[in-house]
């Protein structure tokens, strides 16, 4: 397909992305330390009425994009219209729920399940996505494949919920939750908000094609985000039994040493090879791509570092917000002002530097909040080695070669 037409998928994506990133995780991720382990005895109305909290943000997601079209289009896409805004509303309705399907398996340490469900629902995306362009048809065939196939996602989400939980409405437990999620939807939007901010600055000074230029290059190692969010997100329902927080901060030492191990030397293999890799995996549109890509892959010297998933288990998520706060300062003038020496890879590096600052004011926290010090919860030692040998190795592969 054309790079404008990859573009149009793209901002599509964004915008979706954009407006229910925040409220998602911090609602979910606020529920985990306090849904301990399931009962056999009865379902509980817990899972359905945050079921509820998730369709009432998707509407009034999919309502403000509706209410705010030309505003985004004059702002954030230089006049564009908005891709195909009624398949986007459709989509932020189904899609954003549906999210709670991971984490009814997690809950119930259903892992098979959770397989299955992946590799049946995702592969069905990849199938009404791909082949639309397969046969020639324009990329809305595969935006109407991708509502299709959050639709499966939201009818299998439903099926858990009546097999796992009560419909019941409880009043009192979702404005509980509300409250002690609210800090914590409010740090997501700010600490989450740097892919977002970075496409917003993209559009704004720069075309749809060099949008999509940029989009695919600020991705990160895919393995690195995937396994650290799933690995803090399985920590959290352990913190709610307190008897065993030094034995949770042991397990995130080790696991994060773990995780360092073979996610550095990935993350330096894909450096090596991304410049080539770029051209020939899209085409040569994309060669720009491969600098912000390597960039992004800095992340893992961010990624692998929780002091975030111990505050969020002990609920001190206060502290998470004002970290994400000073972030969001960082980002949006790291990024700017990177941008006029660099481009658009100093929209990369701003993100980047925005990041470490945010996890070193977390790990201040921890310090200070919790009493522990970072050794309880990270080899400092191995990390700041492989941090230095993969901050050289891009050195090296971005000005010396």
């Amino acid at each position: 397909m054309s790079t404008s037409e990859i573009g149009q998928y793209e901002t599509f994506l964004f915008l979706a992305g954009a407006v229910s990133f925040f409220w998602l995780n911090g609602l979910i991720q606020g529920f985990l330390p306090t849904s301990g382990k399931p009962s056999s005895s009865r379902k509980s109305s817990d899972l359905f009425n945050v079921f509820y909290l998730l369709m009432a943000f998707s509407i009034l997601s999919a309502l403000f994009i509706l209410l705010f079209e030309h505003s985004i289009s004059g702002v954030l896409l230089k006049g564009s219209e908005i891709p195909f805004l009624k398949y986007l509303l459709v989509y932020l309705l189904f899609t954003s729920p549906s999210g709670l399907v991971e984490y009814i398996y997690l809950i119930r340490n259903e892992g098979k399940g959770m397989l299955v469900y992946g590799i049946v629902s995702y592969a069905l995306m990849l199938l009404l996505v791909a082949m639309p362009p397969i046969f020639g048809l324009n990329i809305e065939y595969s935006l109407i494949g991708l509502v299709f196939s959050s639709v499966f996602r939201f009818v299998w989400l439903l099926v858990l919920l009546f097999q796992y939980s009560s419909p019941a409405f409880n009043q009192v437990f979702i404005r509980k939750h509300l409250k002690s999620a609210a800090p914590l939807v409010f740090s997501m939007f700010l600490s989450g908000s740097g892919q977002y901010i970075d496409g917003f600055i993209i559009s704004r000074y720069f075309d749809s094609a060099t949008f999509a230029v940029f989009r695919f290059g600020a991705r990160e190692l895919p393995l690195v985000l995937l396994l650290a969010n799933a690995f803090s997100a399985s920590m959290l329902p352990g913190f709610a039994d307190q008897s065993k927080l030094k034995s949770n901060l042991e397990v995130i030492k080790q696991n994060s040493q773990k995780l360092g191990i073979w996610l550095f030397p990935l993350s330096g293999v894909l450096m090596l090879m991304s410049h080539w890799a770029f051209p020939v995996i899209f085409n040569v549109n994309f060669g720009g791509s491969a600098t912000i890509f390597n960039i992004y892959l800095l992340l893992i010297v961010s990624r692998l570092v929780f002091p975030q998933t111990i505050l969020i288990g002990l609920q001190k998520n206060k502290a998470i917000m004002g970290a994400s706060f000073l972030e969001i300062i960082l980002n949006v003038a790291f990024s700017i002002l990177f941008m006029q020496f660099w481009g658009l890879a100093g929209v990369a590096y701003g993100t980047v530097c925005a990041y470490a600052f945010e996890k070193l004011i977390l790990m201040a926290f921890v310090k200070k909040i919790c009493g522990f010090g970072v050794s309880a919860y990270l080899n400092l030692k191995q990390h700041l080695l492989y941090s230095l040998l993969l901050a050289v190795l891009f050195y090296v592969v971005e000005f010396l070669i």
